[in-house]
């Protein structure tokens, strides 16, 4: 017997319009390609047939959580808290509210936020946000959890991207070559 453990992507879709989600996954099937997709609701043929076409892999009806997990929910507080000093590897910054990172996160770094995160040089560490919106210019090194979603394979130049949820939404768009600070 032969046994490998793998860590495996997963975006989780309720599937409640045909038409709908097949919008949805032609927009998105170049990040799709990258997760498996977990489908809920009504799983149609049209659906399975363009999921193979587009060799996006995909299950359903599979549960993940154990039945008593309950999520989690955070309450946001206002505010922004500023870093003004370099996130060292190993260190750990936990954050209610917004957050602005002046300097570096290190490899080995994790920063996580509730509220909405801009920082404004590289980023090699661990960033987990769950707010509207982040700012940030990630190396190849970098982890960017947004909202439960790992993107970080989405980016893959050295520049600032604007990250942001709309309509429940995922949006990525690169910001800017650089950013000039007076």
């Amino acid at each position: 017997m032969q046994v490998k453990q793998y860590s495996v992507k997963v975006f989780e879709v309720t599937i409640e319009n045909e038409e709908e989600f097949l919008a949805f996954a032609r927009k998105n099937s170049l990040l799709l390609k990258r997760y498996l997709l977990l489908l809920k609701g009504d799983v149609t043929p049209t659906i399975e047939a363009f999921l193979e076409e587009e060799e996006i892999a995909f299950t359903h009806n599979l549960s993940l959580q154990p039945p008593n997990d309950k999520p989690q929910h955070f309450t946001k507080q206002s505010g922004l808290r500023i870093i003004d000093q370099l996130v060292r590897s190993g260190q750990e910054i936990i954050e209610k509210r917004d957050l602005l990172v002046l300097k570096r996160v290190n490899s080995g770094a994790t920063v996580h936020t509730d509220g909405n995160f801009i920082a404004l040089s590289s980023i090699d560490g661990h960033i987990e946000c769950n707010g509207d919106f982040m700012l940030l210019k990630p190396s190849s090194k970098a982890s960017i959890i947004f909202n439960g979603v790992d993107i970080s394979e989405a980016m893959d130049e050295e520049i600032f991207y604007k990250i942001r949820l709309e309509n429940n939404e995922i949006l990525i768009s690169k910001y800017a070559k650089d950013i000039q600070w007076a």
